[in-house]
C-alpha cells in the first residue's frame, strides 16, 4: 500500500510520536474552513444517432442544495450561532496529560463544534441544522456531436452544495451509448454490412446503401467478391475536437441463395456448364487483409 512520507502503515509518524511524548506534533487549524461540495455522477443512455450529431438532453438530478431558509448558517432565521462553549470559539480542544518524561498538552478538533467554533442553539426549523437539503433539480445537458460510449460531460458547479461557504461540487453526465440495428462504429467511420446477390456480384449493379442521413447511390462493379470495401465519403461520425467528418465503408458479402426454384436451378446448372469445375488456388490478399488496408490498420 501506499504509506506516503515516512508514516509506517498504522502509525501516524514520527510527528506523533514526538507529540505523544514531548507535547508538540501536528496541529489542527483553529477553525473549520469552506467545504467544497461532493462531486455527483448521473448516467444516461443515449440513441446512436444522438451519439454522432449531438442533442440537448434534460435531466433530474436529486442534491443537497443551500438551505434557503437559513442561507446555509443552520439557525433559525432571527437567531445566530453561539460561541462554543466547549473549545470557546477556537475549534480545538486541549488536554492536558502526564506522561514518564512529563506533561505535555495534546491538542484535537472540538467534537462538539466539529472544529468549526459555532453551535446552533435553535436549529432551522427546514434543514434541522445541516445547512442543506436534498432538492430535485432540472439541468439540460449539451451533447455534443461525435461523442462515444463512456465518455463524461462536466457540469461544473452543479454537484452538491459547499459547507462554510465552499463552492459546489461538479455533475459528471456519463454516456452510455444504445447500439444501432446495423451500423458499427469504428473511431469516427461507420461501418455497415451489406449483402448483394450473385447476379449484382458478376454483372455490376447500382444499389442505394442506408446511411444516417438518408439514402445514397452506390456503383457495384461487375466482379464483386465477398469482402469487397466500398466508402461513402463524409458520412460518417464528426471528429469532437476538429472540423471533418469519417466515412461510412460498406463491406460487401456476396449472398449465396439458398432456396432455388427448378427454373433457378436449371439456369445455375446452364451457367456452371459454361464455367467449368476446376477449383483453382488463390493467393493475394485475402478478406481480413483487405479489410485492414480499408480501414487503415
Amino acid at each position: 500500500g501506499d504509506f506516503g512520507g515516512f508514516g509506517f502503515g498504522g502509525f501516524g509518524g514520527l510527528d506523533d510520536i514526538f507529540g505523544e511524548f514531548f507535547g508538540f506534533g501536528t496541529r489542527t487549524q483553529a477553525r473549520q474552513g469552506p467545504h467544497r461540495g461532493s462531486d455527483l455522477r448521473y448516467d444516461m443512455a443515449i440513441s446512436f444517432e444522438e451519439a454522432v450529431f449531438g442533442s440537448d438532453k434534460e435531466i433530474e438530478v436529486t442534491r443537497l442544495e443551500t438551505c434557503l431558509t437559513c442561507q446555509g448558517s443552520g439557525a433559525e432565521p432571527g437567531t445566530t450561532p453561539s460561541r462554543c462553549p466547549e473549545c470557546q470559539g477556537t475549534g480545538q480542544v486541549r488536554q492536558a496529560r502526564q506522561s514518564i518524561f512529563g506533561a505535555f498538552v495534546n491538542v484535537t478538533t472540538c467534537p462538539r463544534c466539529q472544529g468549526r467554533g459555532e453551535v446552533v442553539v435553535t436549529p432551522c426549523s427546514t434543514c434541522h441544522g445541516d445547512q442543506r437539503v436534498e432538492r430535485p433539480r432540472k439541468l439540460m445537458v449539451d451533447i455534443p456531436p461525435g461523442v462515444d460510449d463512456g465518455m463524461r460531460i462536466r457540469l461544473s458547479g452543479e454537484g452538491e452544495a459547499g459547507l462554510y461557504g465552499g463552492p459546489a461540487g461538479n455533475l459528471y453526465v456519463i454516456l452510455h451509448v444504445e447500439p444501432h440495428p446495423y451500423f458499427h462504429r469504428r473511431d469516427h467511420d461507420i461501418l455497415l454490412n451489406l449483402n448483394i446477390t450473385i447476379v449484382q456480384a458478376a454483372l455490376g449493379d447500382e444499389i442505394t446503401v442506408p446511411t444516417l442521413e438518408g439514402e445514397e447511390k452506390l456503383s457495384i462493379p461487375a466482379g464483386t467478391q465477398t469482402g469487397a470495401v466500398f466508402r461513402v465519403k463524409g458520412a460518417g461520425v464528426p471528429n469532437l475536437r476538429r472540423s471533418g467528418r469519417g466515412d461510412e465503408i460498406v463491406i460487401v458479402n456476396v449472398a449465396v441463395p439458398t432456396h432455388l426454384n427448378e427454373e433457378q436451378k436449371q439456369l445455375l446448372v446452364e451457367l456452371g456448364k459454361t464455367l467449368g469445375s476446376e477449383v483453382i488456388p488463390q493467393g493475394g490478399k485475402g478478406f481480413f487483409e483487405r479489410l485492414r488496408e480499408a480501414l487503415g490498420l
